[in-house]
């Protein structure tokens, strides 16, 4: 009898999950912010794309692609001009250590322009230790809600 209590005991720890959860710590917030100033040097002053690209993870580009993103990049520099400027203005993270391990960042810039304002939103994950790009969002800020 003993021997079957502590077989079920066993089995119930065996199966289950043990996750440390971590919410808006400044260090995760720290670490996803370094690959979103890496994209916006690159974008400014890189001259090889493909640098560009090794932020973005593969499911970035299964539903953009690159040729689509540089269209959308140079459509944003067309309209509201080059970058002066960009400040981290909310974020949030949630990092989960243990059997369900997993990583997630948003970040949320507002982007001085040349001729106007953006709002640029980076949605990360961290793949194989690396944090990639798996989202990136542009809203163009119309004068009238700067002033």
């Amino acid at each position: 009898m003993k021997k079957i209590i502590l077989f079920f005991i066993l089995v119930t720890l065996v199966s289950c999950s043990f996750n440390q959860t971590f919410s808006n710590r400044e260090s995760d917030k720290d670490e996803a912010q370094k690959v979103s100033e890496k994209f916006y040097w690159e974008l400014q002053y890189g001259s090889n794309q493909d640098k560009m690209y090794e932020l973005f993870s593969d499911q970035f580009f299964k539903i953009t692609s690159r040729e689509k993103l540089n269209q959308l990049n140079l459509d944003t520099q067309n309209h509201s001009g080059i970058i002066k400027q960009n400040d981290l203005v909310k974020w949030e993270t949630l990092v989960v250590k243990g059997s369900d391990a997993k990583s997630q960042y948003l970040l949320i810039y507002n982007v001085a322009r040349e001729s106007g304002m953006t709002e640029e939103t980076f949605s990360m994950l961290k793949e194989d230790g690396i944090i990639k790009i798996v989202g990136y969002h542009i809203n163009h800020i119309a004068k009238e809600e700067i002033e």
